[in-house]
């Protein structure tokens, strides 16, 4: 049995057109994945690119790395940042007044696993089956 494996590598500045570069780059999934499936994958990869964006302190020389791996249709991604990281909650919920705090509402919604590493930079990674 064949596997198609294909893999997204890429680096980006913590600047507002960061989500929609990351999105873009997902193009290359179009023959790989079914289209709502990959349109899950782009939020959940707009979505957390953009909680690096806003959320972790960096400096503009700071990347932000975008890791998305899809083998046979299955997709794990991962989002990588130098900041200093946020307390995963144990549900995640919007803010009280609804003004923000979807992102990892989202993530946890729409991916069948996800979850928070620490180490030389903070990594949030998914698994879409």
């Amino acid at each position: 049995m064949t596997q198609q494996l294909e893999r997204i590598d890429l680096k980006l500045a913590p600047e507002p057109k960061a989500p929609l570069t990351a999105r873009r780059a997902l193009d290359r999934l179009v023959n790989l994945l079914p289209p709502s499936k990959l349109e899950d994958v782009r939020l959940v990869v707009s979505e957390l690119v953009t909680n690096s964006v806003l959320h972790a302190g960096l400096s503009p020389k700071d990347r932000i790395r975008v890791v998305v791996a899809v083998r046979d249709g299955a997709v794990r991604g991962e989002i990588q940042d130098p900041g200093s990281g946020f307390g995963v909650p144990s549900k995640p919920q919007p803010r009280p007044d609804f003004s923000g705090g979807w992102g990892l509402q989202i993530v946890d919604r729409i991916s069948d696993r996800w979850g928070v590493e620490r180490g030389g930079t903070i990594s949030v990674w998914f698994e879409i089956y």
